[in-house]
């Protein structure tokens, strides 16, 4: 345990109420997870104000409140008896920040850390680089399928998890020998200040293309925040940029007069580059050049766009000294992660599951496939509702201008009415495309796909990729695109 005052030395306080030197043993948002003596911090959201839950927490044990509101006549009652300490503070995440690290001790300062941002690409980047780092040394990783270390995983449901949880991952399993960190850094999380107080080795810039724009509004505030993450380099840390991406030159000319930085890609001008390459559905072959010199891979990851990701986790390890060897080894052993280019069938035809969600992503799936699929790629996706409405027509171009037959269908609607969305996909195939259909119950729809599959086929179901629920208005059910394809085979 720590005194509240000791974990409060580098919050934004603006005044306090209570005995400030009680013992705290433990940071929690949620009033839920509130357990004895826990501090709790009532963050005032977009749609709730954590205030509200204060009886709530305090009944679970709470005894003290970090929030951005002047003691409250409300609860006047608690804090009277002295039952819980009230501590205002200007930002309220900014303090969630600040409470975690000085609780655990701001444990990441020893650690080699690497972040990874970008639109697309960066659950797959991140686990390659953990795989390569985990041949030399214990590291963890956080990112979209949870909290990884030494083998055990946590789910956590959001890309880059609350600080609090963060830190306290790391604080358990992960100790007393874990060395490294790689993490997806989210636009979101960087803009809600979660990695405030994470200084990173290495940050990694991947893709950049239209989506979030339900919270960041505009094209310039999602750059902008992904661009936070740069800020967070240490002092002689370096950045590693995708040289390929359009906006790959502002990165670059941000960063000239800040950090030192590192290009992967296929330019001629890239750092880390492939010298050449095979591609094939069994995966891919390549001689990547490199500042330490040519590494031979071997990936059963399939392929264009994976060779990239192969090329930042190659351009990272080498950041950081590791060896050819290692490196080559590394790629070798690593398997598919679930949901990412991700076989749920083979036969006569294929079916691949992919978590491709935005244009970008979609387009960059089915070029990457035509140019290893013998005959036609038939892709079965939709778009989420209540999340970034403009993504939906640039979604139908790309699958129209690329995919031999397209079925559309729903993804998670949540509030929205799943017609609704997928009328807003349709506008968006290319002029004169008739090869599709219209069937909004998933299921039906990757049945009719499979249906219309002949020898040399592959079916492609894009968009969920490793989630097994599936979200609507009054309801979550269980739903899970590799189950499904499994049944449906087997019938």
């Amino acid at each position: 345990m720590k005194k509240l005052a000791e974990i409060l030395k580098n919050a934004p306080v603006i005044s306090a109420k209570g005995d400030l030197q009680r013992p705290v043993s433990g940071i929690a948002i949620d009033s839920r997870k509130i357990t004895a003596n826990n501090c709790f911090v009532a963050i005032a959201g977009y749609k709730q104000d954590g205030i509200e839950y204060l009886r709530e927490a305090v009944k679970q044990g709470a005894n003290a409140v970090v929030t951005q509101h002047a003691p409250m006549a409300e609860y006047e009652d608690i804090t009277a008896s002295g039952q819980v300490a009230w501590v205002q503070v200007r930002d309220d995440r900014l303090a969630l920040s600040r409470l975690a690290a000085a609780f655990y001790d701001n444990l990441t300062a020893g650690m080699y850390t690497v972040g990874v941002t970008g639109t697309n690409g960066k659950t797959t980047v991140m686990s390659l680089i953990a795989a390569i780092f985990n041949r030399v040394e214990k590291t963890a990783s956080i990112g979209t399928l949870g909290m990884s270390c030494a083998g055990l995983l946590k789910k956590s449901g959001l890309t880059t998890p609350e600080i609090n949880d963060i830190f306290e991952f790391l604080s358990g399993i992960c100790q007393p020998d874990c060395r490294g960190l790689v993490m997806e850094a989210s636009s979101v999380a960087l803009q809600l200040q979660r990695l405030a107080d994470i200084d990173f080795s290495q940050a990694i810039f991947t893709t950049f293309s239209g989506d979030h724009l339900d919270f960041h509004k505009t094209m310039a505030d999602y750059f902008e925040a992904k661009m936070l993450l740069f800020k967070k380099l240490r002092p002689g840390g370096t950045a590693l940029i995708n040289i390929d991406d359009p906006v790959a030159p502002r990165v670059r000319e941000r960063l000239k007069h800040e950090n030192k930085y590192v290009t992967y890609g296929f330019s001629d001008q890239a750092d880390v580059r492939p010298v050449n390459y095979k591609l094939s559905l069994d995966g891919i072959e390549a001689e990547v050049r490199t500042p330490q010199g040519n590494i031979g891979i071997e990936s059963s990851l399939i392929g264009k766009v994976n060779l990239s990701n192969i090329l930042a986790a190659v351009g990272s390890a080498v950041i950081k000294g590791i060896s050819p060897g290692e490196i080559a080894a590394g790629l070798k052993d690593f398997k598919a992660v679930k949901g990412r280019f991700d076989f749920a069938y083979k036969g006569d035809f294929a079916v691949l599951i992919d978590y491709a969600h935005t244009d970008q992503a979609l387009e960059a799936l089915l070029v990457s496939l035509k140019e290893v699929v013998e005959k036609r790629v038939i892709v079965v996706f939709g778009a989420g509702g209540s999340r970034d409405k403009t993504k939906r027509p640039r979604m139908g171009e790309a699958a129209s201008k690329h995919a031999d037959f397209v079925v559309v269908t729903s993804d998670n609607p949540r509030a929205e009415d799943p017609a609704a969305i997928i009328a807003g996909i349709v506008p968006g195939f290319v002029y004169g495309f008739k090869n599709f259909i219209v069937e909004i119950d998933r299921e039906k729809a990757i049945g009719r796909a499979l249906e219309m599959a002949r020898p040399g086929d592959l079916v492609v179901i894009a968009g969920k990729g490793h989630e097994d629920y599936q979200i609507f208005k009054d309801r979550t059910i269980h739903f899970d695109d590799f189950e499904v394809v499994r049944e449906l085979v087997k019938k």
